[in-house]
């Protein structure tokens, strides 16, 4: 799946097996899942649920988001991290919200993240983060003139330029093919399409701000999806010097060795940098 060709209208509901098709992976549980499309692109899906452990307020083009984390202060890794960088870096987050009495996802359209606090906001005294958040019109979506009339004024405008990070995406292509689009960690081979494999390239050091980690193929791995996740999440390390693998809950990988052809340079010092800054245990 590539972000470019995807096709999603506000309303629109889905159960797990439909957004698997739809965005070529499936759901990890989390509220927040840190996604890429077959061109590494990264990207962000949001779920809420009123049946959930938060109480978040979905009304309105602005509402708040508890973080992730439903026992002990939250943290900022993983998700809430992704979630609180995309303030100054944005990248695309999908959110989805379920009613207490539907069983499916409803899509509610992209958001951008405005802020980001952390504190007791409720009776419970454990410290979350609250991240508001805003949807953005979609052009497809209808507008409402009565609505649209306070944007008839012209607005002030401003300059501004962003930067982002441009990635090689032929080296990771290379990458792949050279390893079938099997993955290094499970060996596992998903399809997207009968004559297709599909796998997704993960940088051990990441690249951009705070990491500043290079695009180059001795900072890279070729991984299934459920992997890929994994590693952002910090719950798999490797040994640098004999490629051992450590799962924090996977016991059928946890002691098993990474897969790593001859011709696949990989720099060590990428996996220390993963184990030392982003694994959580």
């Amino acid at each position: 799946m590539k972000l470019s060709e995807l096709s999603l209208e506000p309303g629109e509901k889905f159960d797990g097996a439909e957004l698997e098709r739809r965005f070529d992976r499936g759901m990890t549980g989390r509220g927040i899942e840190i996604c890429y499309d077959e061109d590494d692109q990264r990207y962000l899906r949001l779920f809420s649920s009123e049946t959930g452990p938060y109480a978040d307020d979905v009304t309105g083009g602005q509402f708040t988001y508890i973080g992730e984390g439903r026992t002990g202060d939250q943290t900022l890794t993983a998700g809430n991290k992704y979630l609180a960088n995309a303030i100054e870096a944005p990248l695309p987050i999908f959110f989805f919200h379920r009613g207490s009495g539907d069983g499916k996802w409803e899509y509610q359209g992209k958001v951008e993240v405005l802020r980001c606090e952390k504190g007791p906001f409720d009776s419970s005294d454990r410290d979350v983060f609250r991240f508001t958040l805003q949807r953005r019109r979609d052009a497809r979506e209808r507008v409402d003139p009565v609505e649209a009339g306070a944007d008839l004024a012209s607005p002030e405008r401003t300059e501004s330029t962003r930067s982002r990070v441009i990635r090689n995406t032929q080296q990771a292509l290379d990458l792949k093919e050279r390893y079938s689009f099997t993955c290094q960690v499970c060996g596992a081979r998903r399809r997207r399409a009968v004559d297709q494999g599909y796998a997704e390239a993960h940088h051990l050091k990441p690249l951009g701000k705070p990491h500043e980690g290079p695009d180059v193929r001795s900072n890279l791995l070729v991984l299934c999806p459920d992997h890929h996740a994994d590693f952002d999440y910090g719950t798999i390390a490797v040994d640098p010097d004999t490629l051992v693998i450590s799962h924090a809950y996977e016991q059928s990988l946890d002691g098993t060795t990474l897969h790593l052809r001859e011709d696949h340079e990989l720099d060590g010092t990428y996996l220390e940098y993963h184990n030392r800054n982003i694994a959580q245990f």
